[in-house]
């Protein structure tokens, strides 16, 4: 199952509307004669690509899976029939699958056609899939809000003093937009950063993160570099936008979509993420400043927070929307920290989708 769960962590950010899934079949003898994982949508899914590579050898052999498979016709045929026409003997998964149209029903076809099904609930096979549970029970993605801040909690470094945190964590920064289907950010980061919100260096497979941007107004000056990379840019706006600053901003190459707006004309957030939910993303990762990243957190919109501690202060300047001591709650379960480089990351799962969450 390990090298299942490996094989699905490679295409994070690479299948959505799907989940990141990873098969192997293995032989009676313990030979591996096939591995697959979830192409691009409308391609195939990781079982398909395991059996097909596994051929004859697959009759009597068990099917590892991350997930359970899917038992709908969509773009794709349904897995279990695959399986069971490639006459896999025994199938071992790591996670039910919630959504709706497949919840217990992949597994029970395949009993009901003379396949052993082992499930366990594999906390990495899960965690794999939150996004894609997310998504199926709520329309909206998995939420990642990072930033970086001092000891004295201060995330804005004066004009030309660099970052906060050093070039590891800024590495490992990379490393989580390649797992992610979107970048989210906000106009005044685009502004003052003339953020790109891409992988760098770019991935072997060419493969960008969508880059969306917060901009009820619009404003977004169409020169700016987000507009210029290799991946797709949402901006994200509400009716207060004028009409020309929309067409401006469409012909720079942006797909511009009105949200819903609250009494001030921000953006509502839930709306924003039904958006983005509408439109097959899964996991979206928030690299804003400290006021749309606080919207974000006031409105419980936040499933996970990554927060780089520098091991420094700065003394004066805008504070993070959460201090050190907010984040640092003892013995809290579901918070792991690391040392990246010399910085400290602090990794807290606020909420859980998929089997077993609460």
């Amino acid at each position: 199952m390990a090298r299942a769960i490996d094989l699905a962590r490679h295409r994070q950010g690479r299948t959505h509307p799907n989940p990141p899934v990873g098969a192997l079949v293995i032989t009676r003898d313990g030979r591996c004669v096939g591995t697959g994982s979830t192409q691009a949508a409308g391609n195939a899914h990781a079982e398909a690509v395991a059996l097909a590579e596994a051929g004859a050898h697959a009759r009597g052999a068990t099917l590892v899976v991350t997930l359970e498979p899917c038992n709908h016709a969509g773009r794709t045929p349904p897995c279990t029939e695959t399986i069971v026409r490639a006459g896999i003997n025994r199938i071992v998964i790591g996670c039910r699958d919630m959504n709706s149209a497949v919840r217990g029903g992949g597994i029970e076809y395949l009993r009901q056609h003379g396949v052993e099904v082992v499930l366990e609930t594999i906390q990495a096979a899960v965690d794999l899939a939150q996004g894609h549970h997310k998504l199926c029970q709520t329309g909206r993605p998995f939420v990642t809000a990072k930033w970086a801040m001092t000891l004295d909690g201060r995330v804005n470094v004066p004009a030309g003093g660099g970052r906060i945190s050093g070039s590891a964590a800024h590495q490992h920064v990379h490393k989580i937009r390649n797992s992610v289907d979107a970048v989210i950010t906000g106009a005044e980061s685009i502004r003052v950063d003339d953020s790109r919100l891409t992988v760098r260096p770019p991935p072997e497979d060419g493969r960008q993160p969508i880059g969306v941007v917060f901009d009820s107004l619009a404003r977004t000056n169409p020169g700016a570099r987000v507009f210029q990379s290799e991946a797709h840019t949402l901006v994200l706006t509400t009716q207060a936008a004028p009409l020309s600053r929309v067409r401006t901003l469409e012909e720079a190459g942006a797909t511009v979509i009105e949200c819903s707006s609250e009494k001030t004309n921000r953006i509502c957030i839930d709306s924003a993420l039904a958006v983005l939910g509408n439109r097959g993303l899964t996991t979206v990762l928030l690299e804003a400043g400290p006021t749309l990243t606080r919207a974000f957190l006031d409105a419980e919109a936040v499933d996970q927070c990554a927060v780089f501690v520098a091991a420094w202060t700065m003394g004066s300047g805008q504070l993070a929307p959460i201090s050190v001591s907010e984040l640092h709650k003892e013995g809290s379960p579901d918070q792991a920290m690391h040392l990246v480089g010399p910085d400290l990351l602090f990794l807290s799962d606020e909420r859980r989708y998929g089997p077993g969450a609460a």
